[in-house]
């Protein structure tokens, strides 16, 4: 398996959620936001639906989602951001929501609307042009939604081990690998603290 990046610079995060609100893609933004923000796998972000994130067409403050790889429940807290694009999403797409089976990250091309998802490969190939887009260089996929979410987190302060709880791994190895901490972070550390 090839190693994937996150999204290291928040700048280029913002330029990302510009360029789609820029180009009216609402449904492209959510993936990007709620993927950044609820570090689940791609395979499970594209599973949501309308009952996940809404109820009475209302949005919620949290869901539940079992996890395929897993098989553990994981809540996710929808955060501000992305609660505001969920309420551009519900002006967008109101058709999209009278179904609580319909898919949020649904396929254009597929009737009725929201009917089926976007498969990973159509996902993998958003996430590519979109981190091109922001002129990014480095192998980004599937997977660097969520590992940006682990990077950001960890750059922000949080502990290790509420990453590690989030990102249900099995160990603070796992984590530790999975964050790709550096030997120049590590070196960079040693010479910040310096005692």
């Amino acid at each position: 398996m090839k190693f994937v990046d996150p999204i290291r610079d928040i700048k280029k995060i913002s330029l990302i959620k510009n360029l789609l609100r820029g180009e009216n893609k609402i449904r492209d933004l959510l993936l990007f936001e709620l993927g950044i923000n609820s570090a689940l796998r791609l395979s499970d972000l594209l599973r949501i639906k309308v009952l996940h994130l809404f109820n009475n067409m209302e949005i919620k403050e949290h869901f539940e989602l079992k996890e395929e790889k897993t098989g553990k429940t994981t809540r996710i807290t929808i955060t501000p951001k992305v609660k505001d694009t969920l309420a551009h999403y519900k002006e967008l797409y109101p058709s999209i929501l009278k179904e609580k089976d319909n898919y949020i990250f649904f396929h254009q091309k597929v009737t009725p609307l929201g009917s089926k998802n976007i498969g990973r490969k159509q996902a993998w190939q958003m996430i590519n042009n979109w981190t091109k887009a922001a002129s990014l260089n480095g192998n980004y996929g599937g997977h660097t939604l969520r590992k940006t979410w682990g990077y950001q987190a960890r750059k922000k302060g949080i502990p290790l081990e509420l990453i590690q709880h989030k990102l249900n791994h099995s160990s603070m190895k796992v984590t530790q690998r999975y964050l790709g901490i550096t030997n120049e972070e590590i070196e960079k550390a040693c010479n910040e603290l310096d005692l």
